[in-house]
């Protein structure tokens, strides 16, 4: 995953309001002790979060890329605590494991910060112990929930906390972005923004991270191929595809940090393993996005032949720039032939199904199966 540095507010693209409020209240030193983000999937919420605690915990008050900040943005600071979902929720465990690190001091004296993020799928015994966290503050401890919407959270939990809502980004600005900030060209950006959804995550994701932005593509090989292959053929390229997801690892990243080795025995071996307890959580959801953009890739391809289907029989042709796989346009025309709107209909219907069943935890040997053997009877 990529990891920001912490070096200052600037590393938040498209939201300024956002953004504004929090400095202001830093500086004035009157934030709630309990703030809430809301807003759409991959718009930089965990990343302000972030950026909130180093500003929190740094002795200049502000994120500025010195070794607090980087420990922040590291995930490792002591100071800084993560809750985080196990499995698909967060459990009351958690909670407690949480309430009993605050009752202890700050490490390092300059407070705390607890980032909850996917605070939405807390169970409901673990939303009832947070609220008495809520209702009866740590000293010096600032809470951050973060989660695409306040509708899933107990409405008292909502109730005691400041919301700060993230505006999703257009198309242009997340162009912008990969034009003024990653170097690209014009046409790569409108490219790659255009596949990634306008979801900026999803787009800088790919940018920093090359091979998993392939994920996609594969999606889009397997579709375009799925009708010419045998049964036996198909299967097997699924379940290689399979296997590579569940290989896939992100790079480990640089050299030890020194903060690290400068720590004595005990407390660097905690760190350590805080660190390694991080990775293995991030190259976690990296495979749960890289399945999601395998299959977005397939759905790219239905949702174009559905696109030139419709166009054809108004009796016009469909301009480049509106389909999401220009590059594959004669591949394609020659499945529209076989591949009707309706069919392609079904075909996304089935996709969409099985992303449902991916982010239910069902295993993904049986769901991409199923699916090769869902997606073969509809087309």
């Amino acid at each position: 995953m990529h990891r920001i540095k912490c070096s200052g507010w600037e590393e938040i693209f498209g939201q300024d309001r956002a953004v504004a409020y929090l400095r202001s209240g830093l500086q004035r030193g009157d934030l709630p002790h309990a703030l809430l983000f809301t807003g759409p999937r991959g718009v930089g919420k965990f990343t302000t979060a972030l950026l909130f605690a180093a500003a929190v915990l740094c002795p200049s008050a502000g994120p500025d890329g010195c070794p607090v900040c980087r420990r922040v943005a590291d995930r490792v600071h002591p100071d800084l605590h993560l809750v985080v979902p196990e499995g698909l929720s967060i459990r009351v465990e958690q909670i407690r494991r949480m309430e009993s690190a605050l009752s202890r001091k700050p490490v390092e004296g300059r407070g705390r910060v607890v980032i909850v993020d996917e605070a939405d799928v807390m169970t409901q015994e673990a939303a009832s112990a947070f609220l008495k966290t809520l209702e009866e503050p740590f000293p010096d401890t600032v809470l951050v929930l973060v989660c695409e919407s306040r509708e899933n959270l107990l409405p008292t939990v909502v109730s005691r906390c400041r919301e700060i809502r993230f505006s999703p980004l257009g198309s242009r600005d997340l162009e912008r972005f990969l034009m003024e900030r990653e170097g690209m060209s014009e046409d790569e950006a409108r490219s790659l923004a255009r596949r990634a959804g306008g979801i900026f995550g999803r787009a800088l994701l790919w940018v920093r991270h090359p091979e998993l932005a392939l994920y996609w593509e594969k999606g889009v090989e397997c579709a375009a191929s799925l009708r010419r292959l045998s049964l036996q053929e198909a299967l097997e390229s699924m379940e290689s595809c399979r296997r590579q997801l569940h290989e896939m690892k992100l790079s480990a990243g640089g050299p030890e940090d020194p903060y690290l080795a400068a720590l004595d025995r005990k407390s660097a071996e905690q760190l350590r393993k805080r660190r390694e307890e991080e990775v293995a959580r991030e190259n976690k959801r990296a495979r749960r996005q890289a399945a999601h953009d395998f299959l977005d890739g397939m759905v790219s391809f239905y949702r174009d032949i559905m696109l030139l289907s419709l166009v054809e029989e108004a009796g016009k042709e469909v301009r480049e720039d509106l389909l999401l796989n220009p590059e594959w346009r004669r591949e394609l025309e020659r499945e529209a032939l076989h591949t009707d709107r309706r069919r392609a209909w079904r075909c996304l219907e089935a996709l969409r199904d099985a992303e449902r069943a991916l982010d239910a935890n069902v295993d993904e040997e049986l769901v991409l199966a199923g699916l090769v053997l869902e997606l073969r009877s509809r087309i």
